[in-house]
């Protein structure tokens, strides 16, 4: 990030608070243009006034957005589709992949329509539920910055996490190369503490311009391992009968869970809608990243299910057939698992630094650097401490994500559309949204009996 970014992001800070407070100073009015005389809405270009230089194009955010929504959970959906039923996971997969995509779509909206209200260029996850709730209903208004102190909780737990899962395995898949090269044998907690090196390396880079060409190249070598999979998994599958098409419904939310991880994005789309240079193409970067975010995890849970059956492990690299199509899968997850480190660390730290960073007025480049090094080396001591990939990755899936995907983005909306004029399409908003929150308390619910 350049000096001038980080202007960029200290005035905003400062501003945002100015610029909700004399929104709501005058704000028993329901034309904008009668909060601020003379100005219509449509005249804040909110494009313009960003002038990042390090802006990415629709391919580079495109990439962001696929190694973004790919995590960890695809390297044991095959698992997950074991215990839920290869047809009932199937049907699932595609089903929340489409509310997933629509949920990110719907914070994307939700975001531009308060960067215009309040003009503002850009806004996180955790500023726009702030604001939201500070331009909403007068009697909730006084729990705007406990709206905001609860996503920064969920956020960098989740996302967190996410980050222990991708070290632990990155560290379980150098095991199992070097093991099998050699006779070594040596504690997982060493290989934590060895790809921790790496892991900070590409920690410090603080631009998501820079970590386009890195999220391409591992984009293609995800395509890589996936079409690997399905080559092995057609030579190997057996009768699609013997595979159930439904289990349990413990086996039903542990498949859930881990799926909706495996595709979960709503994190991420806030920081690469507001690094876009055309944030207003936002929904063309979704049509073409998601739809190949939902194939890899079809292609990798089905057939990876109707190969290996009831013998499926995590990470579905272990079931390649060669020795030397082994060592070159695992060689090519480590390298794809360590950029999308580097991806899903930007969300926690940037929590961090937004209140960190307030203290540090000079050399900020140099205590970012110490402090990104710092977090990654916290994260490998909870990688030590909870060595359960499996664990992780459900119960992410099923209590985070559900809330963080459904529940928050539909009461974000609620706030920001409750005074719009439109009566009939206000009804149908409110629908759609009461249902989401529910099937999010449902999906968080049924997780949370799942683990308890």
């Amino acid at each position: 990030m350049s000096a001038g970014r980080e202007d960029d992001d200290i005035t905003s800070l400062r501003n945002l608070e100015f610029e909700v407070s004399e929104y709501l100073v005058r704000s028993d009015s329901t034309a904008y243009h009668e909060l601020y005389p003379g100005v219509e809405t449509i005249d804040y270009d909110f494009v313009a006034e960003r002038q990042n230089l390090y802006a990415t194009n629709l391919v580079e955010s495109t990439a962001h957005l696929v190694k973004g929504c790919i995590g960890a959970g695809i390297l044991g959906i095959h698992e997950a589709y074991m215990h839920g039923g290869i047809w009932t996971s199937l049907a699932v997969t595609a089903i929340f992949g489409f509310l997933i995509s629509y949920c990110m779509l719907m914070l994307v909206k939700s975001a531009q329509k308060m960067y215009m209200r309040l003009r503002v260029p850009r806004l996180s996850y955790p500023d726009l539920a702030e604001v939201a709730l500070a331009t909403g209903p007068l009697k909730l208004r006084r729990f705007s910055k406990a709206f905001r102190y609860l996503i920064d909780i969920f956020l960098f737990l989740e996302f967190n996490g996410t980050c222990c899962i991708f070290d632990i395995i990155m560290a379980r898949t150098l095991k199992g190369v070097l093991e099998a090269a050699s006779s070594i044998k040596i504690s997982i907690s060493i290989y934590i503490l060895i790809v921790t090196l790496p892991l900070i390396a590409m920690s410090l880079i603080r631009s998501l311009k820079y970590l386009a060409p890195f999220s391409l190249a591992a984009d293609l070598i995800t395509g890589l391992c996936v079409a690997t999979t399905m080559y092995y998994s057609i030579t190997l599958w057996s009768d699609l009968s013997d595979r159930p098409a439904w289990k349990n419904i413990n086996g039903f939310f542990y498949m859930l869970g881990v799926c909706m991880y495996s595709m979960n994005g709503i994190g991420v789309v806030l920081p690469i809608e507001n690094n876009m240079r055309r944030p207003q193409y936002f929904n063309t970067v979704l049509q073409f990243g998601m739809p190949i975010v939902v194939s890899f995890v079809m292609i990798i849970g089905f057939f990876g299910y109707w190969a290996w059956g009831e013998d499926c492990r995590s990470p579905f690299t272990i079931h390649m057939p060669s020795y030397l199509s082994l060592l070159i899968m695992q060689g090519l997850l480590t390298i794809t698992l360590g950029v999308t480190f580097a991806v899903h660390f930007w969300v926690p730290f940037r929590i961090v630094w937004h209140y960190v960073g307030r203290k540090h007025d000079t050399r900020r480049g140099l205590w970012e650097r110490l402090y990104r090094a710092l977090h990654v080396m916290v994260i490998a001591c909870l990688s030590i401490a909870l060595p359960n990939i499996v664990t992780w990755m459900s119960f992410l899936g099923n209590f985070f994500t559900a809330v963080m995907v459904f529940i928050f983005p539909a009461l974000i909306e609620i706030l920001i559309t409750w005074k719009e004029p439109t009566k009939h399409l206000l009804r149908w908003s409110l629908l759609k949204n009461i249902s989401l929150i529910v099937l999010g308390g449902i999906v968080s619910g049924g997780g949370w009996v799942l683990f308890t």
